[in-house]
């Protein structure tokens, strides 16, 4: 085969396809690099979208989940508290933006008033309601904010409450309720503020955040003649682009 070879190039031919032998070892041309560099790119930032993308919704999923869940929660606590709070207590401030209530401890049924003393039916045994307040047949916010049903308690027995004044004021269906703060809710900023620690009829004392990123709440209270008072709530949470509107329905199902 060698002495063949040698014989063809002695003669001065040309060796068919030795030079394209040549040329295949010679590795890519730039053009087939720069192409291969593009097509690369292309690939690298399709998948970069796409992965930007998951990543984005799955941010935005738990963003959506952290408001659900906040919005949520407090929705939950100011419906536990409402559903027991002082009868006839519960009142709009603000224009809808606020809502205030007398949040209760204790209730129960009395037999006899006398003076600052009165004797319930309840065993008050272990219980103390020093520095609260004896709440009766509460039928206006205006009694309770104004001080007419409200008698401050300066301690109590197993069967009875005595109050630091007279107890002027009877139930007809001689019901009571122990009251330890009034209550406020309200918006300053972007969270809902749930205020307590103060006196029925005073300013608000200190507030903790019930929720963030608040937009707007809106409180309405409306009254039936067939039915107990219904508070209807509704915060819309969100920032940027996830906006999100819970609202929630409570009755008042304390009786003065």
């Amino acid at each position: 085969m060698e002495s063949i070879r040698s014989r063809v190039q002695d003669s001065g031919l040309k060796v068919v396809g030795e030079n394209r032998v040549a040329d295949c070892r010679a590795g890519f041309t730039l053009i087939e690099m720069i192409i291969v560099i593009v097509i690369l790119g292309i690939i690298g930032l399709i998948i970069g979208r796409i992965i930007n993308s998951a990543t984005r919704g799955y941010q935005s999923r738990a963003a959506m989940k952290e408001l659900q869940s906040s919005g949520r929660l407090a929705l939950d606590y100011l419906e536990l508290e409402l559903r027991y709070a002082v009868p006839n207590s519960a009142r709009v401030l603000a224009g809808g933006a606020g809502l205030e209530y007398g949040r209760t401890i204790f209730g129960g049924h009395f037999h006899n008033i006398s003076g600052t003393v009165m004797a319930v039916d309840d065993d008050l045994s272990g219980l103390d309601f020093s520095g609260k307040w004896l709440v009766i047949y509460n039928t206006h916010p205006a009694d309770f904010y104004g001080g007419s049903s409200v008698f401050p308690i300066a301690g109590n027995t197993g069967n009875t409450i005595t109050c630091t004044t007279n107890i002027n004021r009877d139930s007809p269906y001689q019901r009571y309720y122990v009251c330890d703060s009034a209550v406020k809710v309200s918006q300053n900023g972007d969270g809902l503020i749930y205020y307590s620690g103060y006196n029925p009829g005073n300013v608000e004392d200190h507030g903790q955040f019930l929720c963030h990123k608040l937009q707007t709440a809106s409180f309405v209270l409306q009254h039936s003649q067939a039915a107990e008072p219904t508070v209807f709530i509704t915060l819309k949470l969100g920032s940027g682009a996830l906006p999100l509107a819970l609202k929630r329905q409570v009755r008042l199902v304390n009786f003065p």
